[in-house]
């Protein structure tokens, strides 16, 4: 089985580095590209698959961003599952925080001079305490192009997703700051789970894969 996987924003297949995948899984993982000028988040989604046939029975798996960008290929292209991790499945479980960061168009600065000068800030939110963790987000931030930054949160801001698709299977942590899961209602939630759980809590999460995609 083809299991298709999609990054964090900004992020690369080093985020998945400690999971492990069931034997019967083949993971493919897609890389991020540079957003076109007034490029839509589904136009944007579709030609993040382009290159593959997706003829067989595959599945979607996606972190953070990542996760909505699944939703967005299965609209086109319908997965036989879609499992989503630090992430929303309903557009109406953006926190205030963020809706109210989007009405005053803050995601238009220049974020990434902002993100490499205030680290606290972003180890707060990804919830990256140890050493090696705030050294790979800092790597991260400095390969993201303020481009690709901008245009992602305006596309998470104007998401519109009324209904979970049925499908869909949910993994979130209890303790995510970017992502609070007071207002949204996952299938697993993982404890002490920050937003970077996926490097914190890879055993548990991988246990949760072996089940799902039994």
């Amino acid at each position: 089985m083809l299991l298709y996987f999609i990054s964090g924003l900004g992020a690369d297949q080093q985020a998945f580095q400690k999971i492990k995948w069931p034997a019967h899984v083949k993971p493919i993982y897609l890389p991020w590209l540079e957003p076109l000028k007034n490029e839509s988040l589904n136009t944007y989604a579709l030609r993040m698959i382009a290159e593959h046939s997706l003829q067989e029975p595959f599945i979607l798996c996606g972190l953070s961003f990542g996760g909505i960008i699944c939703q967005e290929i299965h609209k086109q292209y319908p997965a036989t599952k879609i499992i989503i991790i630090s992430s929303l499945h309903k557009s109406n479980q953006l926190s205030p925080f963020l809706r109210v960061a989007g009405f005053l168009h803050l995601h238009k600065l220049n974020l990434i001079y902002l993100l490499s000068h205030l680290p606290w800030l972003t180890n707060w939110a990804f919830g990256a305490h140890q050493s090696k963790l705030k050294s790979y987000l800092q790597q991260q931030i400095k390969k993201t192009t303020d481009n690709y930054l901008s245009w992602s949160l305006n596309a998470i801001l104007h998401w519109k997703q009324k209904e979970k698709i049925p499908v869909l299977k949910h993994i979130h942590g209890n303790n995510d700051k970017l992502f609070p899961p007071k207002y949204i209602q996952p299938d697993y939630l993982l404890k002490h789970g920050s937003h970077f759980m996926i490097l914190t809590h890879a055993d548990k999460i991988s246990d949760i894969l072996e089940k799902e995609l039994a």
